[in-house]
């Protein structure tokens, strides 16, 4: 008997141990979802375990809602160690407010928030709401974890529809669903766990690639008009429907464009003239009101209130190309830093901005409304991937250019003087892409104090200090943009005794982890192309004596390059 003891009090104790590795975890997470009679249902329940004081920042909880989605019959307590309940949640400490972000004018999302917590370790919180949503494009987009950097034991997600109630549905990294049926309904049932908790890494895919997830969608909804996630031609059929009679122009507005183009015969000059009127004349705001932030504002209002968000601008000069007989297709894409795949077998909203494309007899046009950079350029943010054209009568997918080798080229120009102590060093660095994007919004959006700041931060290496930099003029539709930083530096020249060291000024390649250190799989967005061309004075009372080279390594164990860098220059007085 005091074997077996002893056996249960190793195992416990292993366990205990483990729960200590991670300051919280979700132990439970139940879904249930009723669609009945075109509303649904859906009730959330948690329990997350709090392991420590780390984990207290667990317990402040947000809950998203809407005037389209209610939140109600919301309960929370704490358990103890031991199950006891120990603190009960009153309304008292719950928060409304509105989840407006800082480029929004006005949005009809808010927040339920309250904050639960213990002072004897561990402990649980446990909390259950409601919703009642109204109209729905989503059955539910399903992805059990509560944070990237905590474990979920134990999910489950339930969904109950009437028979003869069409879904459609996704699984990752999750199996299929248990199936049930009774006289009226048919039950789905996926059980998920997260218990290999993620670090991001440089250069790797979204995390959310690697989570369960269930998408769940109805095959055909109403959602203020009668839409279908059968094709994609069908789910743009819809999206194009709701921007019916948005194309309003104002008189005086139409007015305005045909005396912009009087004298203008070519359709590309034509739209790149409007293309710097929508610039110099509208401003990016987000106004998410009503049909779940999908619906554009019609073109009047951005006539009338010089701002709208990426829908209401690009409808509007949607409308502004119409009014010269020019036709633009309503284009919508997931954007980001990182490149989102689309699943195109798997026709449903998974999109977050909208562009303008324009096709010309011998060139296409892609325009970003939002943008105040170059003409027909989009840019880091939306290249390369997948997008769905809208038109009513043939929506469908189309790639988004990309970017080539040429088009991100970096090229630092760098002249160091012969001075052996307080040594003058001249930049004359040039850049597309990325850093393109970056300089033209630092040049825009930010104050002189903090574009000083940026500059001394992200453009020179450790050691040198800048005395004075200029962004050069250009042209508002070169995609290039020029820097000339005048810097000065105490540690290029190292003495030693009669022999001067020359250091080698660094440069940043990409900080990907050598592949046995790393755990998830490269994405590469874009090419990465840089060059650097350095020229140093040698003072005339001195000699090059030594000229040490070795292969050149990206990191430790990725293999030397076909190539050589110098380690440093010796000079002998």
């Amino acid at each position: 008997m005091a074997k077996y003891l002893l056996l249960l009090v190793l195992i416990f104790s292993q366990l205990a141990a483990f729960a200590r590795d991670y300051c919280a975890e979700l132990m439970i997470q139940n879904t249930t979802i009723l669609v009945k009679n075109g509303k649904l249902f859906k009730t959330n329940y948690f329990e997350l375990k709090i392991n420590n004081r780390a984990g207290e920042k667990y317990g402040k909880i947000a809950i998203a809602y809407s005037k389209m989605n209610k939140i109600t019959h919301l309960e929370a307590f704490i358990k103890d160690d031991k199950g006891n309940v120990s603190h009960k949640l009153k309304k008292s400490e719950i928060v409304r407010r509105s989840s407006i972000a800082d480029f929004s004018l006005y949005e009809d999302d808010f927040v339920m928030e309250f904050t639960i917590r213990h002072n004897n370790y561990p402990y649980t919180i446990v909390y259950s709401y409601e919703e009642k949503i109204d109209e729905f494009l989503y059955i539910d987009y399903w992805i059990p974890v509560f944070d990237e950097e905590i474990p979920t034991r134990n999910a489950q997600l339930k969904v109950s529809v009437d028979k003869g109630y069409k879904i459609k549905y996704q699984n990752q990294l999750v199996d299929s669903p248990k199936i049930s049926t009774t006289e009226e309904q048919i039950e789905f049932l996926w059980k998920a766990q997260y218990t290999e908790v993620l670090k991001s890494e440089p250069y790797a895919p979204p995390l959310e690639n690697f989570m369960p997830k269930v998408v769940v969608l109805p095959e055909t909804f109403f959602y203020e008009t009668e839409g279908s996630f059968k094709s994609w031609h069908s789910y743009g059929r819809w999206n194009s429907e709701l921007m019916n009679d948005a194309n309003d122009l104002p008189m005086y507005e139409k007015e305005v464009v045909a005396k912009l183009v009087r004298n203008i015969t070519s359709p590309e000059e034509k739209i790149k003239t409007l293309y710097h009127y929508l610039q110099d004349n509208t401003r990016y705001i987000n106004v998410s009101i009503e049909t779940g932030g999908l619906k554009a504002y019609p073109a009047s209002y951005v006539s009338q209130n010089k701002y709208g968000d990426c829908k209401a601008l690009t409808n509007y000069f949607k409308s502004v190309l119409e009014e010269v007989g020019i036709r633009g297709y309503y284009t919508t894409v997931y954007a980001g830093d990182q490149i989102m795949e689309i699943d195109r077998s798997f026709p449903s909203q998974q999109f977050n901005h909208v562009i303008l494309f324009i096709p010309l007899d011998h060139d296409t046009i892609w325009l970003d409304c939002t943008s105040k950079g170059a003409f027909n350029y989009l840019g880091t943010f939306t290249q390369n991937r997948y997008a769905l054209l809208t038109d009513k009568n043939s929506s469908r997918l189309v790639k988004t250019p990309p970017l080539t080798p040429a088009d991100v080229r970096d090229f630092r120009k760098i002249k160091v003087s012969s001075q052996l102590h307080n040594v003058a060093i001249v930049f004359q660095n040039s850049y597309k892409g990325e850093l393109y994007e970056g300089l033209l919004s630092l040049e825009k959006n930010y104050s002189q104090i903090e574009k000083d700041q940026i500059v001394r931060k992200h453009f020179v290496s450790n050691g040198i200090e800048i005395n004075n930099y200029e962004i050069a003029p250009h042209d508002r539709d070169s995609v290039r943009i020029e820097i000339a930083i005048n810097a000065t530096s105490k540690s290029i020249f190292k003495h030693y005794g009669n022999d001067i060291l020359i250091g080698n000024l660094s440069f940043d390649l990409p900080p990907i982890t050598p592949p046995v250190d790393r755990m998830l799989p490269i994405q590469i967005d874009y090419p990465i192309c840089k060059m650097d061309s350095i020229c140093f004075e040698i003072p005339n009372n001195v000699q090059l004596i030594v000229e040490k080279i070795r292969p050149m390594r990206l990191q430790p164990g990725l293999g030397p390059i076909n190539s050589t860098w110098f380690k440093g220059l010796i000079l002998s007085m």
